[in-house]
């Protein structure tokens, strides 16, 4: 599990203050190494990653350029690796903002086939043309709300390695699971089948990203030792 890349925060940035205010804190780097220690969790080959998740926000594609000059002038000479997740109508204009910049730029979700009669479907081939080097893959609401099996978020993961772009696999579990305690083997579950066929030299690129569904909007909070 060290070869695996730690996203130490997935966040929603839904407005322009929210990138107005943007700052990566200077000590992150330090207090996150700290804390991993404590857990026993190898550090030494991972390098902290703060990425941003837009969902569908914003509203226009003025708002998107406006927002993602402030995350590339609040992220300026920042340690951790920053990226953001945008909607595929603001790829091009977005990747554009950030190029040359601390920031990388990421697809929220691609579809795992190259080509073809897949109607509204984006590939990863699409996404790479636009400045993509991320995609998020198995998102809690692409599994909910759009039906995606952890078959078909395996595929994706693999297809997004084969084009050479690194994916960022979601897994996490419901109010109703963790409550249930069975929040560690939802994960392990959605870890295992999510990386079946995935390469020993590929996880290196993998980043985990543990979404606790239960905390999203309900009041409730995972704290860092319970995400570990």
């Amino acid at each position: 599990m060290c070869e695996m890349r730690s996203l130490i925060l997935l966040m929603a940035v839904c407005s322009l203050q929210a990138a107005a205010a943007f700052q990566l804190p200077s000590r992150l780097s330090l207090r996150t190494q700290r804390q991993a220690s404590k857990q026993n969790i190898c550090m030494t080959s991972r390098r902290p990653f703060i990425a941003g998740n837009w969902k569908m926000n914003p509203e226009s594609i003025e708002e998107a350029a406006k927002l993602a000059a402030g995350v590339v002038e609040g992220s300026k000479g920042s340690k951790p690796q920053v990226a953001i997740f945008v909607p595929h109508a603001y790829l091009y204009t977005v990747g554009d903002t950030v190029k040359g910049s601390d920031v990388e730029l990421g697809a929220q979700s691609v579809y795992y086939e190259e080509k073809g009669a897949f109607t509204g479907a984006v590939s990863v081939a699409m996404v790479k043309s636009m400045g993509c080097k991320h995609v998020l893959c198995g998102h809690s609401e692409r599994r909910t709300i759009f039906k995606n099996s952890d078959e078909d978020v395996n595929r994706k993961v693999k297809k997004v390695l084969a084009e050479g772009l690194d994916p960022l696999l979601c897994i996490g579990e419901s109010k109703t699971e963790y409550l249930g305690k069975l929040n560690k083997a939802i994960c392990a579950a959605q870890l295992s089948k999510g990386l079946a066929g995935v390469a020993k030299e590929d996880m290196k690129r993998v980043t985990i990203a543990y979404e606790p569904v239960w905390a999203i909007g309900t009041g409730l909070t995972c704290d860092p030792e319970t995400a570990q």
